[in-house]
């Protein structure tokens, strides 16, 4: 066999082995999602959490589908955010909305400064259980898997929040979560150098 022979039976058997290994981590991923997906069904079925509708469970889905899918560094950063996610599912609307008594409409919220504290608190989370990184790409996977699972989880609490309440959770979330996860980055480099 001359070389010209060989290279399309290697290029047809990495083809082969790549489509076996999306088929793999797709079943992965659509059992993940399946998890994930059931657990927060299960807490909105008892009554931990508050989603006004199931069709939000199709967004869950849909996003943990994607990051099981992918699986490495943004599934691993997809945990962390899943922690926050549920910590925000867990969070009383009366900490969320404490100005609710006093509000005559969807703006008129007096302490919009607790949205944006418990959002940070959230980011913190988010940025405190980012897996360890060696270059800014895995950085940037991680912190994706991050906020993309807390976002899916958080707009499940959010869909229930006046517009003002919901900017100032999310803002609040990824100031925080982009600080912490800059001098996480900044101090693991400093210390390697």
């Amino acid at each position: 066999m001359n070389a010209e022979t060989i290279q399309p039976e290697i290029a047809a058997v990495e083809r082969r082995a790549r489509r076996a290994f999306e088929r793999s981590m797709l079943g992965l991923g659509l059992a993940r999602a399946a998890i994930v997906t059931a657990f927060v069904g299960a807490l909105m079925a008892v009554g931990l959490a508050e989603l006004p509708s199931v069709a939000w469970l199709a967004v869950v889905f849909v996003a943990w589908l994607w990051m099981g899918w992918r699986g490495s560094l943004l599934w691993r950063g997809a945990m962390g955010g899943l922690l926050a996610g549920l910590g925000a599912l867990a969070l009383p609307m009366s900490v969320l909305r404490p100005c609710c008594a006093t509000m005559t409409s969807a703006t008129s919220c007096s302490m919009p400064q607790m949205c944006v504290a418990a959002g940070a608190l959230l980011g913190v989370v988010v940025a405190a259980t980012l897996p360890r990184a060696k270059t800014p790409g895995e950085w940037a996977r991680a912190s994706a898997g991050a906020l993309v699972a807390v976002a899916s989880i958080v707009s499940c609490r959010c869909a229930s929040m006046f517009v003002g309440e919901t900017v100032g959770l999310l803002g609040g979330l990824l100031a925080s979560a982009a600080g912490v996860a800059f001098a996480r980055a900044w101090w693991s480099g400093r210390r390697t150098a």
